[in-house]
């Protein structure tokens, strides 16, 4: 079935899942469509009808049908490994 995903910056585009793929599997599909630097997998958040989508259930179980749409955001990247600001223990 093909699903279209909006932006927050307005764009949107489509893409063709199956009533039974996880909504990680659609987070993947999504990453390889449009670029793992612009959609990383791991950052994207999953809104339909105003509820975020956990990633181990699947389109039907989130009533997700033919031509609805969904909305990609990203979560921040996840921080990176520099020094940290917590006092070391001797």
């Amino acid at each position: 079935m093909k699903i279209n995903v909006k932006t927050l910056k307005g764009s949107h585009f489509e893409i063709e899942v199956k009533p039974e793929d996880s909504v990680a599997d659609v987070k993947t599909i999504i990453e390889t469509t449009q670029g793992s630097d612009v959609y990383p997998a791991a950052q994207q958040m999953l809104i339909h009808q105003g509820k975020v989508l956990k990633d181990e259930t699947t389109m039907l179980e989130n009533n997700v049908a033919e031509n609805n749409f969904l909305v990609i955001m990203l979560s921040k990247k996840p921080a990176s490994s520099g020094p940290s600001t917590t006092p070391a223990r001797l």
